[in-house]
C-alpha cells in the first residue's frame, strides 16, 4: 500500500526544513518534496524604508551570516549614492567580511562535516555530531570551536556586536578602527593560522578514505560561480562574476555583479 517518509527535521543546515517522500503501492518513490519551513518576508516589509536602514535589517536575513547580507546590502547602498568609500572603510569592511567567512567556513567544517569525515558515515546519527566529537576528538572539537569564536570575536571587536552588527553603514562604516582593537585583532592572527594549517593537514589524510562517496555521492555535472578580481584571483568583498562548466571551461570570464539576472 501507499507510504509516506518524513525526515523532520533535517539537519546539519543553517535554518529549518523538513522531506516527505511518497511511495506507491510497489514501494517505489512516486513523489518527494523538501520544505523550507521559514517565512522570508524580508522583501515585503522593507517596503517604504529609508535606504540608509536597508543594512542593518538585511543583517537579519541569517543569524549565522549576517555580515554577508550587511555588506551587500550596504554596497548596494554605495551605488545608490553614487559614491566611492575611502580605502580605509574598504579594509576595514574587507576585515569583518574575513571574520565572517572564517566563523561561517569553520561552523560548516568542523560543526557540520567533521562528525562524518572523523566518525564515519556509517556512525550512529545520534551521535554523529560536535558533542560525540568533543569525547572522541577532543582537540579537533576545540580547534574548531576555538576558530569560529576568532572570526565571531573579531566581528565584535569592529560592529560591537557578533549577531547583527550594523557597523557597515552606506558610505562606509560608522566608526574608526583603534590601536587597541587592532592589536587585539592581531594578536588573535597567529593561533588561527596554526589551527587553520593542522585541519588542512589532517583533512587531506581524511579525505582519502572517502574516495567511493566523491565520485557517487551527490556528484553530478553543474556550474560553478564565484567573484574573481580584475587580475582573476579569489575575491571575496569586490570584483566580477566568473562562471565555470563542471570541466573547469571558463562560461562567461568576467560580468559585473549588478548584471548576475542576465546570466541567472
Amino acid at each position: 500500500m501507499a507510504q509516506q517518509i518524513l525526515i523532520d527535521p533535517v539537519t546539519r543546515i543553517e535554518g529549518h526544513a523538513k522531506i516527505t517522500i511518497q511511495l506507491n503501492d510497489q514501494g517505489q518513490v512516486e513523489d518527494a518534496h523538501f520544505h523550507v519551513t521559514q517565512v522570508r518576508g524580508f522583501e515585503k516589509f522593507v517596503e517604504g524604508r529609508p535606504f540608509h536602514e536597508m543594512p542593518s535589517l538585511m543583517a537579519r536575513i541569517c543569524g549565522i551570516c549576517p555580515v554577508s547580507h550587511l555588506v551587500a546590502s550596504a554596497k548596494a547602498c554605495d551605488a545608490l549614492l553614487a559614491v566611492r568609500i575611502p580605502e580605509t572603510a574598504n579594509k576595514l569592511r574587507r576585515i569583518m567580511n574575513l571574520a565572517q567567512i572564517a566563523q561561517s567556513h569553520a561552523l560548516s567544517f568542523f560543526y557540520l562535516s567533521s562528525p562524518d569525515l572523523l566518525l564515519g558515515m556509517d556512525a550512529e546519527p545520534a551521535k554523529r555530531s560536535i558533542l560525540e566529537l568533543g569525547a572522541t576528538h577532543p582537540a579537533i572539537a576545540r580547534e574548531g570551536i576555538r576558530l569560529r569564536q576568532v572570526g565571531q570575536t573579531i566581528i565584535e571587536i569592529l560592529g560591537g556586536k557578533r549577531i547583527h552588527p550594523a557597523w557597515i553603514v552606506p558610505g562606509g562604516v560608522n566608526s574608526p578602527l583603534t590601536e587597541e582593537k587592532r592589536d587585539q585583532m592581531l594578536a588573535m592572527i597567529p593561533e588561527c593560522k596554526e589551527i587553520a594549517v593542522r585541519t588542512l593537514e589532517w583533512y587531506t589524510e581524511r579525505i582519502s578514505h572517502y574516495q567511493a562517496e566523491i565520485e557517487t555521492f551527490a556528484n553530478f555535472p553543474t556550474l560553478f560561480m564565484g567573484l574573481v578580481a580584475k587580475d582573476g584571483t579569489l575575491e571575496h568583498y569586490d570584483g566580477q562574476l566568473r562562471i565555470l562548466d563542471s570541466d573547469g571551461n571558463i562560461l562567461i570570464r568576467k560580468i559585473e555583479p549588478n548584471r548576475y539576472r542576465d546570466v541567472i
